[in-house]
């Protein structure tokens, strides 16, 4: 028996929204899996930028020192 039209049978405690025991396992898994995957890709691009981040530094520095050189050696000279 439909009751108010919610979808639910008051009397076989039944729904058509149920989820049966093996769906919902289903369901944790694909969203652990999900979650997993997003938080490897999280993981991989946050890696990916402080590499390239630290590769930027590195060559800042070594045009830094490249032009400390070239004005001591002009002063020098």
């Amino acid at each position: 028996m439909m009751s108010a039209g919610r979808g639910f049978d008051q009397y076989s405690g039944s729904s058509p929204y149920h989820l049966h025991g093996q769906q919902v396992l289903v369901y944790q898994v694909v969203v652990v899996v999900v979650v997993v995957v997003v938080v490897v890709v999280v993981v991989v691009v946050a890696v990916v930028v402080v590499v390239v981040v630290v590769e930027v530094v590195v060559v800042v520095v070594e045009v830094v020192v490249v032009v400390v050189v070239v004005v001591v050696v002009v002063v020098v000279d």
